[in-house]
C-alpha cells in the first residue's frame, strides 16, 4: 500500500529540509538536525535544528470526484545562545524559505505552497535559546476520502 499524498508531501519536506547545509549553498547547517514532531529539549550538539509539524488540514469539494486539501505545516527553527542568536534564527528562517522555494509544488504532489506567518522568540531562562515559528499552507488534490 502506498503512502497517502499528505505523507508523501511530508516526506518531501523532510528530504528538502535536510538539504539545508552550508555545503549545499545555504547560510546555516540547520538541515543536519531535522525532526518530525519532536517534543523534547534539544542538546546544544543538536543545534541549529528544525522541527516541523503538520498540525491542521481541511478538505473542500473541488468536483464530485476531487477534493481540495490544505495542510498547515509549522516549522520551528532553533539555535543556541550566542552574541547573534536572533540573527542566526533569521538566517535559518531564510534558509527554510529558500529550500521551500526550490519547488513549491513538491515534485507535482501539490498545487501550491504559500507562506503564512513567522514569529521569532528568544528565551532567557537558565540559558539563552533562539527559536521561531513559521507556517506554510500546502494545497493539493485527492479523492473525497483520501488523505
Amino acid at each position: 500500500m502506498s503512502d497517502s499524498k499528505r505523507q508523501q508531501i511530508i516526506d518531501a519536506i523532510d528530504t528538502r529540509l535536510k538539504t539545508i547545509t552550508v555545503a549545499g549553498g545555504y547560510k546555516t547547517d540547520a538541515g543536519l538536525h531535522v525532526f518530525d514532531w519532536l517534543d523534547r529539549d534539544l542538546k546544544d550538539s543538536e543545534l541549529d535544528a528544525i522541527i516541523y509539524r503538520d498540525r491542521t488540514g481541511n478538505k473542500t469539494m473541488e468536483t464530485i470526484q476531487e477534493y481540495n486539501n490544505k495542510v498547515i505545516v509549522e516549522f520551528e527553527p532553533k539555535t543556541k545562545a550566542g552574541d547573534d542568536t536572533a540573527k542566526q534564527v533569521r538566517l535559518i528562517i531564510e534558509d527554510i524559505y529558500k529550500a521551500i522555494g526550490t519547488d513549491d509544488r513538491w515534485g507535482g504532489l501539490a498545487i501550491d505552497t504559500q507562506p503564512t506567518n513567522n514569529e521569532i522568540d528568544i528565551k532567557q531562562s537558565d540559558k539563552v535559546m533562539g527559536s521561531a515559528t513559521l507556517t506554510i499552507e500546502i494545497e493539493y488534490l485527492t479523492s473525497k476520502w483520501s488523505f
